[in-house]
């Protein structure tokens, strides 16, 4: 009990020492959050001491104004006397894939410098104030009168197009008491794609070769032949089977039929978890992700499908054209999870083949972080056993149609759709 008001009276304190209390006079006294402000206080306050008290405050002064002049000088003349420019080597790549960034640097100064920084490029999606980026590379020297090439490695943790905002190049040497930056002008975006996440599936419906695999037979005027029955209008004569014609006095068409593909929706929920942002984020990445892999898996088998993003429908065609079509623009999702809670409500009753990917329960409650919800359904029937917050939340790890990311998200992934495949999800 001691320990539980204690706690509550610290975050008290701590809440009361972070809080703005005069927001007005913000813009003048932000000035200070750079050191060169206190030094230009401590200068001040030296030439009051050198005119009034001692000439010692003289020499204090001229000191101060030496370090401030050298502090705001050389950052300033060398973020202006440099020409940089960014590449990629690969303009897309996946998130966490390694590669790397060409930093050429043309240094039109007699001295080197030091400290040259790099900002912005990926940093930006941290939602810190434009001065606050952390530094996307250093670099610790660049020779006087050169035309340097540096290769910067990066690992993008989020899929997007990167920069989002112009990065700049930063100097603070000497001192470190004020921060020149500058716009990079010459640079080339990169484009990240969602993580693939490996499938070894045994899903044996492959595009046009269907005819030879599965259940799900359906009457097709190609295929192999199935029975008889009598003639319809709008059946070929070639379909006329003219011996049983001739021997029940009517005609009687042969009945064809195969294994036939049918348009699966793969739909996708932005709609937030429970947990803090950063939890929120990495949440909606995975569903981003799963929903990805899953397209390319149904491109790769040349499986149509149609790709749902809350309400609104993209469709896009079989093959490596529409697996590329679809990471495009699973790329540009916003990273924060939409915050309509209506979001998860949008679909309505299944009429085709649907795999939906969300993070919320059949009540429409948040379910935890670290798990996300992956339904099958065929028309008219749930094909998944989904766990629901309430009686049963403490299972929820143990259902079926629950991956949980702690887990070996892959192999999760690989059961499901080998147990669809086996109930004849696609046919």
């Amino acid at each position: 009990m001691n320990t539980l008001r204690i706690t509550e009276v610290a975050q008290r304190l701590y809440s009361a020492s972070n809080r703005d209390f005069c927001p007005w006079a913000n813009r003048y006294v932000y000035w200070l959050k750079e050191p060169v402000g206190w030094f230009l206080v401590a200068l001040v306050a030296s030439l009051l001491v050198g005119t009034f008290l001692s000439p010692l405050g003289w020499s204090v002064a001229a000191g101060l104004a030496t370090v401030i002049a050298l502090g705001l000088g050389f950052p300033w003349l060398a973020t202006r006397c440099v020409r940089c420019q960014l590449r990629p080597v690969e303009t897309e790549v996946r998130e966490r894939q390694r590669s790397a960034l060409c930093f050429t640097v043309s240094n039109l100064l007699p001295l080197p410098i030091t400290g040259l920084r790099v900002e912005g490029y990926f940093s930006a999606v941290d939602n810190c104030g434009p001065n606050n980026l952390p530094a996307d590379c250093v670099l610790a020297v660049v020779p006087a009168f050169s035309r340097a090439q540096y290769r910067l490695p990066i690992r993008p943790e989020y899929r997007g197009h990167y920069p989002v905002a112009k990065p700049q190049i930063c100097c603070s040497f000497p001192f470190g008491i004020w921060t020149a930056r500058r716009h990079v002008e010459d640079c080339t975006p990169v484009t990240v794609l969602p993580l693939h996440i490996p499938l070894h599936s045994g899903v044996e419906r492959v595009g046009s070769r269907w005819g030879e695999h599965g259940p799900g037979n359906r009457p097709s005027p190609h295929g192999d032949y199935q029975g008889v029955r009598d003639f319809r209008d709008g059946d070929s004569l070639k379909s006329i089977h003219w011996p049983q014609s001739a021997r029940n006095d009517r005609l009687v068409v042969c009945e064809r039929g195969g294994p036939q593909q049918q348009t699966i929706d793969l739909q996708l929920s932005t709609r937030r978890s429970s947990g803090s942002q950063a939890c929120v984020r990495e949440n909606l990445a995975w569903r981003v992700r799963v929903a990805a892999s899953l397209a390319e898996l149904l491109c790769a088998r040349h499986v149509p499908f149609r790709l749902w993003i809350d309400s609104d429908r993209f469709a896009f065609p079989a093959g490596p054209e529409g697996a590329r079509r679809a990471l495009e623009l699973l790329s540009v999702l916003p990273l924060d999870s939409n915050q309509d809670d209506s979001s998860g409500n949008l679909w309505a009753q299944a009429k085709a083949p649907t795999i939906r990917i969300h993070a919320c329960s059949l009540g429409g409650a948040p379910l935890p972080e670290q798990t996300i919800v992956l339904e099958m359904i065929t028309p008219g029937e749930r094909m998944r056993s989904i766990a629901t917050l309430g009686n049963s939340e403490s299972h929820a790890a143990c259902s079926r149609g629950v991956i949980d990311l702690d887990q070996d998200i892959a192999a999760q992934l690989d059961l499901l759709l080998a147990e669809a495949d086996r109930a004849s999800f696609a046919a």
